[in-house]
Formats: C-alpha cells, sequence, structure tokens
C-alpha cells in the first residue's frame, strides 16, 4: 500500500521560495538606489564662490579656430566669473595634443575643481607661475569637442 502524499511539504516548500525571492528583490531594489544616489551626488555640479577665474585657450589640434569656438561656447554658457584672456595657437603651431589638458598656473584648488566641473576635463598638469596674469590654460586636444559642443 502506498501512503498519501502530503501536500504541506510542497506548500512550504513554495512559500519560503517566495519569501526568498521576495527578499532578494528588497535588497537588490535597495542597493541599486543608495548606488544611483551616490553617483548623482558625485556628479552633482556644486556652485563655488569664486570672484573670478582667469582662463587662457590655446588651441594645440590645429583644428583651424579651435580656440575661438571653445571662447564662444563658454561666452554662450554665460559663465559670468570666467575671464578668458586669450586665445589662439600653441606658440610655434606645434599641433601635437591629442587629449585637451587644463595647465595650472596658480595654487588655487576650489578654482581648479569649478573649471574641471564646467569643462569636463580631468586631465591637468602643475607650472605654478606668479607672474602671470592667467589662473589656467586650457590646451585643446583632438578631443575638445567631448568636452565643448
Amino acid at each position: 500500500m502506498r501512503k498519501p502524499k502530503n501536500n504541506l511539504f510542497r506548500i512550504d516548500k513554495r512559500a519560503s521560495l517566495i519569501g526568498i525571492t521576495i527578499l532578494l528583490l528588497i535588497y537588490v531594489t535597495s542597493y541599486f538606489m543608495f548606488f544611483n544616489k551616490k553617483v548623482s551626488e558625485k556628479n552633482k555640479v556644486e556652485i563655488i564662490e569664486i570672484t573670478s577665474l582667469k582662463l587662457s585657450i590655446l588651441n594645440g589640434c590645429g583644428v583651424k579656430g579651435a580656440a575661438s569656438e571653445v571662447k564662444d561656447n563658454l561666452i554662450n554658457k554665460n559663465f559670468e566669473n570666467v575671464d578668458i584672456i586669450s586665445w589662439g595657437n600653441v606658440k610655434s603651431n606645434k599641433f601635437i595634443y591629442g587629449k585637451s589638458i587644463i595647465v595650472v598656473k596658480r595654487r588655487d584648488e576650489k578654482k581648479l575643481e569649478y573649471l574641471m566641473k564646467i569643462t569636463g576635463i580631468s586631465r591637468r598638469i602643475y607650472v605654478f607661475d606668479d607672474s602671470t596674469i592667467e589662473d589656467f590654460q586650457i590646451i585643446l586636444g583632438k578631443d575638445y569637442r567631448t568636452y565643448f559642443k
């Protein structure tokens, strides 16, 4: 003789699987909500109080009119505290830059952070020169259109 099957075990197994699945979904959802919040806070542009940022733009990629185009782009975006004091070609027309770069002339991390956020350029070199009138130079590389559209 055969014993009748006990359906209670099968129901308990299903209920526990459903419970585990729901807990897993809650965990995954809360993880992504927390992770996305961190990412959005990281990318948020903080308004930094600066009186003036003096900037020169140099064409290092050889595209005709690139420095002028970037100057107009920054002016059109109404960055009132950014003074563009010069623009033109790199000295001796050495168009060798593949990637755009910020040349830091003065020690001011807040201004540098602001410039990096408004342009998107993260590459930088430090060439401190207290006798210069500009705070920073942007040397445009062949990738400049990814930053200035």
